[in-house]
């Protein structure tokens, strides 16, 4: 006896169906979709075709009317390198420099301070070892409109002697080198030195200075001088009046290193031996 199906059956076949009918009609119509014809901000895509030169339309666009007629670049203006460690005719940074004292006493001996390179000022150049004792090495620095050479003298621990240790020990100790009393040192640097001619050479170009100014600060007195770096003129014109230091014209060049304390002077527990005073000699160019 043959079966009938049963109506459920049928019922499920036909939902299927129905189900699958519209998925299919669901991906036809994404096949070539047209959502992205709903937003406006999106440009309609045109159709160009190739046309003759003299077909094209000229006509400006609207936005370069408000276009000037040149563009220019603004280009921030360059200024010079600042003229600074110039003495004379002398780049002071551009080699090696060596100094020939003049003098008036011990028979007009010459004192030499042999050939020194020359550093700009950093904030390590005194912890880095590039400015070493017993280096042939000077720091300069500028200080209102002065140029400035920080000279070591002395010797190190090995021995080496640092390049103003001979015009330190011409202004300090007798013919047997032992070290003067404070009258007799302050002779030596006013009488021996200041008013005297001064030659700088540097790659066998030699220009001629004069010392204008010499002072010799004590011991009690270098730890206010620490603090007038960049007021150094004016602070020893006001402290140290004859030192010539009033009188002192902007072109000059300044030379700075330690010195010895005199027999008879009081000395700085707190500083070495080498480093117990300061002398600043300065030289003006030759008039």
């Amino acid at each position: 006896m043959e079966k009938r199906p049963k109506p459920i059956f049928l019922i499920l076949g036909l939902v299927f169906s129905l189900l699958a009918g519209i998925v299919i009609g669901r991906a036809l119509r994404y096949k070539n979709p047209t959502v992205l014809a709903n937003f406006t901000n999106l440009p309609e895509q045109k159709n160009f075709n190739l046309i003759q030169p003299d077909e094209l339309d000229v006509t400006p666009l609207p936005l370069q009317e408000t276009l000037p007629d040149e563009v220019f670049l603004i280009v921030p203006e360059l200024t010079e390198e600042p003229d600074w460690m110039k003495f004379g005719g002398l780049d002071l940074l551009n080699g090696k420099v060596s100094f020939d004292f003049e003098t008036t006493c011990d028979g007009g001996e010459k004192v030499v301070v042999p050939p020194v390179k020359i550093v700009s000022w950093h904030l390590d150049v005194f912890e880095d070892g590039e400015f070493g004792i017993g280096k042939n090495v000077a720091v300069a620095w500028e200080h209102l409109g002065y140029e400035g050479l920080w000279i070591h003298s002395g010797w190190d621990f090995w021995s080496e002697q640092s390049p103003a240790t001979d015009l330190q020990y011409f202004i300090e100790t007798d013919e047997l080198n032992e070290v003067q009393q404070l009258e007799r040192i302050e002779s030596r640097l006013n009488e021996c030195l200041l008013g005297n001619q001064v030659s700088l050479e540097q790659q066998g170009k030699t220009f001629g200075g004069e010392v204008a100014a010499a002072v010799r600060v004590p011991a009690t007195g270098v730890k206010e001088l620490s603090k007038h770096t960049m007021d150094l003129v004016p602070y020893l014109a006001q402290t140290y009046p004859q030192s010539g230091f009033a009188e002192l014209e902007e072109n000059a060049l300044l030379i700075f290193f330690c010195g010895r304390a005199a027999l008879d002077e009081r000395t700085d527990p707190e500083a070495g031996y080498w480093t117990q005073t300061r002398y600043v000699i300065a030289i003006e160019p030759l008039k």
